[in-house]
């Protein structure tokens, strides 16, 4: 009812319908009508998971090194396409990000269920979330059997020295609300134990009377006058970065705190900016 009341529809139609029957037809079922039993095919799918089965790194100790990420692609595939209830594992292309494809929360829980079952992996609630497609899915579900694998002695495990470090962290900058402009004064905060969260910015062109509701009854209001700001975002020096006034006006203040940001942060690291030009 809530639904309906939101839809704004012209005319809705309220209709029982047999989802058991629906569910029989497979894929020449009409994907409007999808929608509407999905919700008991995945509960079927993940019921149908195989009992017993052996843990993934069990299994992928059988399969050629070189096969190994297609194999687990493939297992994610085939939990993807059950959660979702897709006709076919095919369907789910394996970067297309799991947002797209049609995940929510609960989707995101039931399939991080499925793939505990099907892996024997203890993984986490935000699966879906950290690794944002099929592709990235399999490439962490891979590394985490890989130690499951060597522990049962079919592999070593090579463990990088400190000083091959890929990434070091050289240089820091920050925005946060509160005043925060550097790394140091963000430690200050924290340390200090800071409140961020004030008055709503003056230079924003908000009309705050208008807009507060303490109620929150009026559409298109807030019931807070108080929120975390950067209220120095507008400060920008466009002409240092050869950028135009008028360009400057039209930019994504974000992205203006990120050139303040990018280049504080190479000073920061002792790197003269100047020398990377081209690069």
């Amino acid at each position: 009812f809530d639904a309906a009341v939101a839809a704004g529809d012209a005319v809705l139609v309220p209709a029982k319908l047999d989802a058991a029957a629906l569910r029989t037809m497979g894929d020449s079922l009409p994907p409007a009508l999808r929608g509407l039993v999905g919700r008991a095919t995945r509960r079927a799918a993940a019921a149908g998971a195989p009992a017993g089965t052996s843990s993934l790194g069990e299994r992928l100790a059988r399969v050629p090194e070189n096969e190994r990420h297609d194999t687990v692609l493939r297992l994610v595939q085939v939990q993807v396409a059950a959660v979702l209830g897709y006709g076919s594992p095919d369907a789910v292309e394996p970067g297309r990000a799991f947002q797209d494809l049609g995940f929510d929360s609960l989707a995101a829980v039931e399939l991080r269920n499925a793939l505990g079952t099907a892996t024997g992996l203890r993984l986490p609630a935000t699966l879906v979330f950290d690794y944002p497609n099929s592709s990235a899915l399999a490439g962490y579900l891979l590394e985490q059997a890989g130690g499951a694998t060597a522990a049962t002695g079919t592999r070593d495990v090579v463990v990088a020295p400190v000083d091959d470090e890929p990434i070091a962290i050289v240089g820091m900058a920050c925005r946060y609300p509160g005043g925060v402009s550097s790394p140091e004064d963000l430690w200050r905060l924290v340390t200090e134990g800071g409140d961020v969260i004030a008055d709503f910015p003056a230079d924003r062109g908000w009309d705050v009377g208008r807009l507060f509701d303490p109620t929150g009854e009026r559409p298109d209001t807030t019931y807070t006058k108080n929120g975390g700001f950067l209220y120095d975002a507008a400060e920008f020096d466009p002409a240092f970065f050869g950028i135009s006034p008028r360009e400057a006006l039209v930019m994504d203040p974000q992205q203006r705190l990120l050139l303040e940001t990018t280049w504080e942060a190479l000073e920061s690291a002792g790197v003269d900016p100047g020398t990377l030009k081209g690069s």
